[in-house]
């Protein structure tokens, strides 16, 4: 026949030998106690700890004792808690038959662990990204409009209407100025070739195109037998 009482007190004292100050006695008929479970290191983006309650039932550890999860420090929400609860009621009804108060306050403390981590590397998450959007809000004012393709595209017609706009307002000035005699026919082909050009568009079949060069040769050649001088002396 099993000792239930005597398991229970073997229990007890290896406890209060692991958990020298976690370990705190509340009632001894049935007992009752609690551990201080604290992560296995400090985060200071977390403070917490917990209190692991447990009280043996009379047939411990053939049936599982009363345990509890209670909060002494941290802002834990009700879904945290719940898991914690969830994961300790799979340990317990797995080691029906053995002492488990080691092991719950163990796994507790595991937990407790790996949530401050989390909470920690969250906050340190948020913060950069709190960080990154305020360096990307200063960069923004010293960097102009993001080109795209449709921006492009927009700005490219936009600067060919305004070149096409240019050079016909060129022609035209031209054109006004040559009728006003302040340009010759010279001086105006000159400055802009396409007139040239421009006038075989309209010419008809059989016409015969003038070459301006050869006017040019012999206006030059004509400029260049009036300059000259030829003096004969005779012999005698």
């Amino acid at each position: 026949m099993t000792d239930y009482a005597e398991e229970q007190l073997n229990e007890i004292e290896a406890l209060q030998s692991i958990y020298p100050e976690e370990y705190e006695e509340l009632e001894s008929e049935p007992h009752s106690f609690r551990i201080l479970v604290n992560p296995e290191e400090e985060v200071e983006e977390f403070p917490c700890s917990l209190y692991l309650n447990v009280t043996y039932t009379p047939t411990y550890p053939d049936e599982l004792p009363e345990y509890k999860i209670e909060v002494i420090e941290g802002d834990f929400s009700s879904e945290e808690l719940e898991k914690f609860t969830e994961e300790l009621k799979t340990l317990a009804e797995e080691s029906i038959g053995m002492v488990m108060v080691f092991s719950l306050a163990s796994t507790l403390k595991e937990l407790l662990s790996a949530l401050a981590l989390e909470k920690k590397a969250e906050k340190e998450r948020l913060e950069q990204e709190k960080l990154e959007k305020e360096l990307a809000a200063e960069q923004a004012k010293f960097v102009g409009t993001k080109l795209t393709i449709p921006l492009f595209l927009e700005w490219q017609a936009k600067f060919e209407a305004e070149k096409a706009e240019k050079e016909r307002n060129s022609k035209e000035f031209k054109l006004k100025e040559a009728k006003k005699g302040k340009l010759t026919g010279r001086q105006l082909f000159e400055s802009d070739a396409s007139l040239a050009k421009s006038d075989s568009t309209y010419m008809d079949e059989g016409d015969v195109a003038v070459d301006v060069s050869l006017f040019e040769r012999e206006v030059i050649e004509s400029d260049s037998d009036e300059d000259g001088v030829n003096i004969n002396y005779d012999s005698d």
